[in-house]
């Protein structure tokens, strides 16, 4: 039996073909989280996400989200809620702003380098979605609020299962000429998201002892959709072997072959899907005298 597991576990690990393909689309992406209600006009707007390019300045803030996926993942968009705060007479132009969408592999990278994801930091002279000249909302303090987009697949990185990641957003401008970006907290429920940076009320310090948490509470208005890894997950039975796959991964099928090498030959198993909340699965006759490996391959469209 353990042998069957760790040829089934093998070959998962070892199909490249198929994630590259899913980096290169949107058409399998899913919404992983959101906390953006379009047209809200009651964010809270506490979390600074402005990094001044001033010297003299050198002020910032970072901000970011928890995000833990349920199985192996690619980024490929980050949503985001922004407010524009300026003074009397200043003009708003986005041509003034640049972007940046960071990932964190854990809360003490994000408090060590808040500037720079060390997973993966993708920036950007503009956004690649939304709209930066309608609003998507005005806030009650009569703020422009805004609904912006990031495509991150230019820069495909895989996010695993089960581990914590920080998902942050800051832009850049000098600040005392074309204003602040905030971006506001949602009305939704969870652990508070975190920022970092000189512009935090009581700095690295405060964010440290705090658990990384800042003096709001809330998560952001931010949403990340991602593209589900083909991935099998391999349970032995008593009498059989079952295997299953994220549901959110359409045109797939399973397939297996007796010999792994490079001329091998696969075959569709012959047993129909069977739903289970977001994973689908078979289940196949476990047969002792037969080692097999398994695999998912996408269908043609």
């Amino acid at each position: 039996m353990n042998r069957l597991l760790l040829a089934l576990v093998l070959i998962v690990c070892t199909q490249t073909s198929f994630s590259a393909r899913a980096s290169e689309t949107n058409s399998s992406a899913i919404v992983n989280f959101s906390r953006i209600i379009h047209g809200w006009t009651n964010y809270s707007t506490g979390f600074t996400a402005t990094i001044d390019t001033d010297p003299a300045a050198g002020d910032f803030a970072t901000l970011a989200s928890f995000y833990t996926p349920e199985f192996d993942v690619v980024p490929v968009d980050y949503g985001v809620v922004v407010v524009w705060l300026g003074e009397n007479g200043q003009h708003f132009d986005w041509s003034n702003f640049d972007f940046r969408v960071g990932i964190w592999s854990s809360l003490p990278a994000f408090i060590t380098s808040p500037t720079t994801g060390d997973v993966a930091t993708v920036f950007f002279n503009a956004p690649t979605g939304g709209s930066t000249s309608t609003r998507d909302a005005t806030t009650r303090g009569g703020r422009p609020a805004y609904y912006l987009r990031f495509c991150l697949t230019n820069t495909p990185v895989t996010l695993r299962a089960d581990h914590t990641y920080l998902v942050g957003f800051a832009a850049s401008t000098f600040v005392w000429d074309n204003g602040e970006l905030f971006v506001p907290t949602a009305p939704t429920s969870g652990p508070s998201d975190v920022q970092a940076g000189d512009l935090v009320p009581g700095g690295w310090t405060y964010l440290t002892n705090a658990g990384g948490l800042t003096i709001y509470s809330g998560q952001l208005a931010t949403e990340l959709l991602v593209t589900p890894l083909p991935q099998l997950r391999i349970r032995a039975l008593t009498n059989e072997v079952e295997i299953s796959w994220p549901a959110s991964l359409t045109g797939v099928v399973v397939e297996s072959t007796l010999h792994l090498e490079r001329l091998a030959v696969w075959s569709s198993v012959n047993s129909a899907p069977q739903g289970e909340g977001t994973w689908k699965r078979v289940n196949l006759p476990n047969s002792s005298a037969a080692q097999r490996f398994f695999r998912l391959r996408m269908e043609a469209p």
